[in-house]
């Protein structure tokens, strides 16, 4: 409300010194009209009892004459009317108020007004001279004297009355600036104040709805494309610092792969020639003894462990030293077919449904054929481990519209898409962020090591794509293989 104040304040100074200039005007322009129809009045007066008192002097005499001038002065009450000579001396009481030598008429003129201030009193007075003509050389006249104070009450009346309309629109103009201003800008700018502290506050959702068409409403339609500018400034930003820290997790992620694999060689190295030693006395041993003896069983343990050993050993070695992608134009359907006829013994074992789903013209893309069927390999036995009996185990081939992660990068398009999805019972979502971990595993001990998901992860970022993974505990597990298009692909519209 102060900038309602300053304003009804300036607003209110400028009404009253316009109305105190107007007022002045019009006393100065009113002032001399008053005196001329004063000085008209006096001419006129002076006039008409002038020549009446020159043609009674003529016709009965100078005494009778003097009577008319006397009567005529009770008569008037504003005006004080007597006899002078013109050349009495200065001073006597039938002399001239006003000094002879200012009452210099215009040529041809009867009467002469002058404004004078006699001695003593505090107030101009007008003095009208009427020459009257009498016999004889002395020169005789009327003096009428109406004192000012009526033009001073005049004055004082106009002041007071335009200081009153003055007041008055003042006090009116404050009341209806004070009014306009609460509602046309107070409240506005209340508002605009409380949008600017809740964008401060870091709430960028509220918007300011003002109607108005004005700066004040243009400032608030600003307002609120600033919020939706930083609000979408904030989100790039949060996206970017995701982005970077799915980077540095990758970068750590990346070094431990590293340290893996160089473990990995070390082991193969160092564990290799004494489990082929140790493999090989055990199948002496197996063989030397016959069926149902406990050397035989424990041989045959002591084999099936050695290699159990060597496979994990084998595994390692692969995921270590996954070799760069081979590509050429493959068609996913048929990769897709021939996954599913070689898991197809395994589902028929546990009684499951293995389905593919692929476009009837097939969708070719530049990919490795042999990494992308391990790839799908891995991601369709564990589909069939977790999926209860009578399940479907589905295979999916399309093409998405899809924005890649933070940790991969790039803008919206158009992806080759392999799906595999189960009935199992999901995946927790504690455990979601660590499946694509070496040696993470949720499965029994002796039914996985937990490299199948690093692996194919890792083959999959090689041709240049990604694994999202949809999973919901009780509602089963899909996982998306997105992988670039063959370059010949439509773009998407």
């Amino acid at each position: 409300m102060r900038l309602t104040r300053k304003l009804t304040f300036a607003l209110a100074g400028a009404v009253l010194l316009v109305l105190g200039i107007n007022a002045a005007i019009r006393i100065n322009l009113e002032l001399p009209v008053y005196e001329t129809d004063v000085r008209r009045d006096g001419r006129l007066l002076g006039r008409a009892i002038g020549g009446a008192a020159s043609l009674v002097w003529e016709r009965v005499g100078p005494d009778e004459a003097l009577a008319l001038v006397a009567d005529a002065n009770q008569r008037q009450s504003n005006v004080n009317i007597r006899w002078v000579w013109l050349d009495a001396p200065p001073g006597s009481d039938d002399a001239p108020e006003v000094a002879v030598e200012r009452l210099r008429p215009d040529e041809g003129a009867e009467t002469t007004t002058v404004r004078w201030r006699p001695p003593g009193s505090p107030h101009d007075a007008l003095y009208t001279y009427a020459a009257v003509k009498i016999p004889g050389e002395r020169r005789g006249a009327l003096e009428l004297r109406e004192t000012l104070v009526a033009e001073e009450a005049f004055v004082r009346r106009s002041i007071l009355q335009s200081t009153l309309v003055t007041a008055v629109l003042v006090l009116l103009c404050t009341a209806i600036a004070l009014g306009l201003g609460a509602v046309l800008v107070g409240a506005p700018v209340k508002k605009l104040v409380a949008q600017a502290q809740r964008i401060g506050a870091g709430d960028l959702s509220a918007r300011l709805d003002l109607p108005q068409r004005d700066e004040i409403g243009e400032l608030a339609r600003e307002m609120n494309a600033m919020a939706s500018r930083l609000a979408t400034a904030r989100a790039e930003i949060e996206r970017e610092t995701d982005a970077r820290l799915a980077a540095v997790e990758q970068l750590r992620h990346a070094d431990r792969l590293t340290t893996v694999g160089k473990l990995a060689a070390g082991i193969a190295h160092e564990v290799g020639t004494p489990l082929n030693v140790i493999s090989g006395f055990a199948q002496l041993i197996h063989d030397e003894y016959p069926p149902g003896t406990p050397a035989h069983e424990h041989a045959a343990v002591v084999s099936s462990q050695t290699q159990r050993v060597a496979t994990i050993i084998r595994e390692l070695l692969d995921f270590a030293r996954l070799r760069p992608p081979r590509t050429a134009s493959e068609d996913l359907t048929l990769i897709a077919r021939q996954v599913a006829a070689l898991l197809q013994p395994l589902a028929q074992k546990r009684q499951l449904t293995l389905t593919v789903d692929a476009p009837p013209d097939g969708l070719r893309c530049e990919v490795d054929a042999s990494q992308l069927q391990q790839v799908l390999t891995n991601l369709a036995i564990n589909a069939v481990q977790v999926s209860p009996l009578g399940a479907t185990v589905a295979i999916g081939i399309d093409t998405r519209q899809a924005r890649p992660p933070a940790d991969h990068g790039g803008a919206s398009g158009r992806w080759a898409c392999l799906t595999v999805s189960d009935a199992g019972p999901g995946i927790p979502p504690e455990n979601l962020p660590r499946i694509f971990e070496p040696f993470f595993t949720t499965k029994e001990p002796g039914e996985g090591t937990g490299l199948g998901l690093s692996v194919a992860y890792g083959i999959v970022k090689e041709h240049g794509g990604w694994i999202e993974v949809d999973s919901q505990p009780g509602s089963g597990t899909r996982f998306s293989v997105f992988l670039p298009p063959d370059p010949r692909m439509e773009p998407d519209a």
